[in-house]
């Protein structure tokens, strides 16, 4: 549709506007003594005719061209055969110009325009090198066209297959998670069943974000720490202070965005690969600077480590590449501390 729009304007401002050069073009030529007396003495009719025959000159070359363009399209596929293509197009374009321009002086014209043979070959001329111009054109802007759309289908097709990564990641919560909870659960039902309400109202609000945002591909930062303080809440009713969590108060940064799930994916694995007791507790702190959140935590790396199925830190990577993010995540895997900081993101 944007091709056939651009076409419409060429034929309605190009056609004119390249029929008048042509037109000034052959009078220069053509511009000796003799002749320049006799297109002084010329009627404005005369130049009016000579205009048009141009303008039908110049619309039998771009017609050509372009329908010439569209059967070759239809016949190659662009990115294979376009040495072929091109001087198959040029050829006939050629010769069905000459065709025209033969045909067009079989007309007995009154002879004040003085078309001669001379005229003739000029005319062949002309159309030989427009021709060339007009096809080499026209097949530089639908080789470039098709290459464009290819490049975009491509995209496209990245940009779903991350997409549906993406929601796949978004969906999984580390399965002991929830077997450690309904262990938990168990046993509060049984010392204390006003905490297992509660516990209960936090496991399921965690298990609701997950599923009402995973469509999502940003959320409000605040949103993302609501949810965060309902996910801690039970790692604390598990570990007590075995895992202390330190939030930054920066209401500047709440309305920024963040992918769904970034912040409780860096705290599930600082859990899952440090080892921590009350003597000497994981720390967690969430802090913020210059458009960053920053995730630290101290190390104390456990004797064997759990699995890991590598889905942690590799969707928040996927997650700001399909968001197209100039900035990435840094990751800074230290001594003594592991630190991630991510980019905060405006909902444009």
């Amino acid at each position: 549709m944007v091709m056939q729009a651009h076409y419409k304007y060429v034929r309605l401002y190009g056609y004119p506007v390249f029929a008048l050069v042509l037109y000034f073009i052959m009078i220069i030529i053509d511009s000796d003594a003799e002749n320049t007396l006799e297109l002084m003495l010329s009627h404005a009719t005369d130049y009016i005719v000579e205009a048009l025959f141009c303008l039908l000159f110049t619309i039998t070359l771009f017609e050509t061209g372009l329908w010439l363009s569209k059967l070759s399209n239809n016949k190659f596929h662009w990115y294979t055969n376009n040495a072929i293509r091109f001087s198959l197009q040029l050829i006939l374009h050629i010769a069905i110009v000459s065709v025209v321009i033969l045909l067009f002086f079989t007309i007995e014209l009154p002879k004040r325009y003085h078309y001669d043979d001379l005229t003739i070959r000029r005319a062949l001329i002309f159309g030989a090198i427009f021709s060339i111009l007009i096809s080499t054109g026209f097949t530089a802007v639908q080789l470039f066209r098709n290459w464009t759309e290819s490049s975009l289908e491509a995209m496209e097709i990245k940009k779903q297959a991350l997409q549906a990564e993406l929601n796949a990641l978004k969906l999984q919560l580390d399965p002991h998670f929830l077997f450690n909870n309904l262990s938990t659960l168990t046993s509060l039902i049984e010392e204390n069943q006003g905490m297992a309400v509660k516990y209960v109202a936090n496991l399921s609000a965690v298990y609701r974000y997950v599923l009402s945002n995973r469509h999502k591909n940003m959320i409000a930062l605040k949103v993302e720490l609501d949810f965060i303080k309902e996910y801690l809440f039970l790692y604390q009713i598990r570990y007590g202070d075995s895992i202390k969590v330190k939030i930054s108060d920066e209401s500047l940064y709440l309305s920024s965005y963040i992918p769904p799930l970034t912040l409780q994916l860096l705290i599930e694995n600082a859990i899952k690969h440090n080892s921590f007791s009350l003597v000497t507790p994981l720390i967690i702190t969430i802090s913020y600077q210059d458009q960053l959140i920053i995730v630290h935590n101290n190390k104390s790396a456990k004797f064997a480590n759990e699995h890991s199925e590598g889905i942690g830190l590799e969707h928040i990577f996927h997650s700001y590449r399909l968001l197209g993010s100039s900035v990435m995540p840094e990751v800074h895997d230290l001594e003594t501390a592991f630190e991630v900081r991510i980019p905060l993101l405006n909902n444009k």
